[in-house]
């Protein structure tokens, strides 16, 4: 049986007009929606084959566009092993496309239908959503994107940890990327380091409130919030920008810097599995990977082209010490003997140090993140000479309170039986109590009840 669609059903009406000369042919091959000569043909098709003709050729066979078929035997073989348990189509097609033994290559929207008749990957609904665009910046450097993920990136074979990275705005290229145990802020600060030696000085700095780079709060008052003013914490990290001329932006929200969260959702999908194929399952070899494979291959796949062709990024002063500027530092005050004290101990300043140092001033002391302690008199360092380990400072009380033995258990005090009314007591009517028992036994548990009564006056007035 011939089973037309209505395409061909609109054809085969439209031939049967021209053939009964309600419609010329010329409009007929409008309606249709081919030439002349093409409508002429299937004009003489349809007089030899009948409704038959109307019908593409190609129905029930095969496309000659068709992949073989033992391409998508292996494909679907190579999608059920368990390395690829969770892959994507798109990034299934870009392994199955590098290996070696493929018997052909496929694209990622084929392999998608593949998965879905087999039953391996179920498509999503997409959700129309209300957003409001934000450009990107015009070039590279203008503004960097930096976060940080904490997430199973090793899955079972190692150490849970944390990705560091950063994006550029304008070109979505992955800057810097890096494996840490954990996000601190000493592990930021070496990572601003080496950002700032490969790349330069970028306009400003893109990132969210954590405490290491400062936050936005409001003082403990008992006016309104709304109208308690905003002070801004200071940081090392800042402080180090603001000396550099770096701005350091801080999002109030996790959507106000959707780049790179979309961006790290793409690195826990990918990378993660990019991981596993390679074996990778420490921290060294992961940050070998980042450098020598991801990044690499991530500029190559999804960087973009900027607006402007310039690089925003400035070079660095030419007396920039970036372990100096992301030191941790506090202040020691000099003493009259030319003596400051820090950690415990009392530090000499020799004489061939102490130009220009007099007995109030202030001392910088800079911990740098390698551990080693500067001493900073305005912008010229001393050495100084430890002089005397002092003491630990012991608490007030030195020694603990013994612990009381908890008080023996007293016996209970026998109650005395509550005072009996008098014979003048208002309760006695003829020679009877006449109130109620539950309140003559409450009653009785008071002074009152022993008291006499008041004598009431006498109707004559006695």
């Amino acid at each position: 049986m011939l089973t037309l669609s209505q395409r061909e059903r609109d054809r085969l009406a439209v031939l049967h007009q021209v053939k009964r000369g309600l419609i010329t042919a010329s409009r007929g091959a409008e309606l249709v929606g081919v030439g002349a000569r093409h409508f002429r043909r299937l004009r003489r098709a349809w007089g030899r084959e009948g409704d038959g003709a109307v019908v593409h050729g190609l129905r029930g066979r095969p496309s000659n566009r068709a992949l073989p078929a033992e391409l998508r035997a292996w494909a679907l073989e190579r999608a059920r092993d368990p390395l690829y348990h969770d892959f994507g189509p798109t990034l299934l097609a870009e392994h199955l496309g590098r290996d070696p033994v493929a018997p052909g290559t496929v694209q990622a929207p084929t392999l998608r239908l593949w998965l879905i008749a087999d039953g391996r990957w179920k498509p999503s609904p997409k959700r129309a959503r209300h957003r409001r665009a934000r450009p990107r910046r015009a070039a590279l450097g203008e503004l960097t994107q930096w976060d940080s993920s904490d997430h199973p990136w090793f899955e079972d074979r190692g150490p849970r940890c944390t990705l560091i990275q950063m994006h550029d705005d304008a070109t979505n290229r992955l800057l810097m990327a890096r494996f840490v145990p954990r996000d601190d802020g000493a592990v930021n600060r070496a990572i601003a380091i080496d950002y700032l030696k490969r790349w330069g000085r970028p306009v400003a700095f893109y990132t969210d409130k954590a405490g290491h780079f400062g936050q936005w709060t409001r003082s403990v008052s008992p006016i309104p919030l709304e109208e308690r003013e905003i002070k801004r914490t200071e940081s090392i990290i800042r402080r180090a920008l603001d000396e550099l001329n770096v701005a350091l932006i801080l999002a109030h929200s996790p959507q106000a810097k959707g780049r790179i969260e979309r961006d790290f959702g793409t690195s826990q999908d990918r990378l993660v599995k990019e991981l596993r194929v390679a074996g990778i399952s420490s921290l060294e070899e992961g940050n070998r990977f980042l450098e020598e494979v991801y990044i690499p291959y991530w500029n190559e796949r999804f960087a973009v082209e900027p607006a402007e062709p310039q690089d925003a990024h400035r070079p660095l002063p030419a007396k920039a010490n970036l372990d100096a500027l992301f030191a941790e530092t506090w202040t020691r005050t000099v003493r009259e003997d030319f003596t400051i004290r820090n950690d415990n101990r009392r530090l000499q300043i020799p004489k061939s140090q102490a130009r220009g140092v007099r007995p109030g001033h202030k001392l910088t002391l800079e911990r740098r993140l390698d551990g080693s302690l500067h001493y900073r008199f305005n912008n010229r360092y001393v050495e100084l000479e430890p002089v005397q380990d002092l003491p630990k400072a012991r608490p007030l009380n030195r020694h603990p309170p013994k612990a009381k033995a908890p008080p023996a258990p007293q016996p209970p005090k026998p109650r005395s039986p509550p005072p009996k009314p008098g014979p003048d007591h208002p309760w006695h009517r003829n020679g009877k109590l006449f109130a109620k028992p539950a309140l003559i036994a409450r009653l009785r548990s008071t002074p009152a009840a022993s008291r006499p009564a008041l004598p009431t006056p006498s109707a004559s007035g006695d």
